[in-house]
């Protein structure tokens, strides 16, 4: 019964390893977080057709990756300075804010996502 306890703090402290690593590989190339890796691939989940309400995807994320929503409009924020998101304000109604990505933010996406797959395989 030791031995099973002991190979699973090793696999648990394995994960850790990796997560630390990865975290701050990103942070350190691309000065950004896990949370903001979550929260860009649910935006391109979510806004591969069509621009998104901002509320709309709050909701969802907040669902989804089980993080607060400061934290995810922190992610948001900083995704859309470093340019890897986009947003509009609505003609029609200045309160409603929507988001999407277009095919640069597609391609920068693909990139980031093959540069961890990368990392990772290692």
């Amino acid at each position: 019964m030791q031995i099973l306890n002991e190979q699973k703090l090793i696999k648990l402290l394995e994960f850790y390893k990796q997560y630390k690593a990865l975290s701050g590989y990103i942070d350190k190339k691309y000065k950004l977080t896990l949370n903001d890796l979550a929260v860009l691939y649910l935006a391109k989940k979510y806004c591969l057709d069509e621009r998104i309400l901002m509320q709309t995807f709050l909701k969802l994320a907040t669902g989804e990756l089980d993080i607060s929503r400061t934290k995810i409009l922190m992610s948001i924020r900083r995704l859309i300075d470093k340019e890897k998101l986009n947003k509009v304000i609505s003609n029609r109604d200045e309160r409603k804010i929507f988001l999407y990505m277009d095919e640069n933010n597609m391609s920068e996406f693909d990139a980031l996502f093959e540069d961890v797959e990368k990392f990772l395989s290692y």
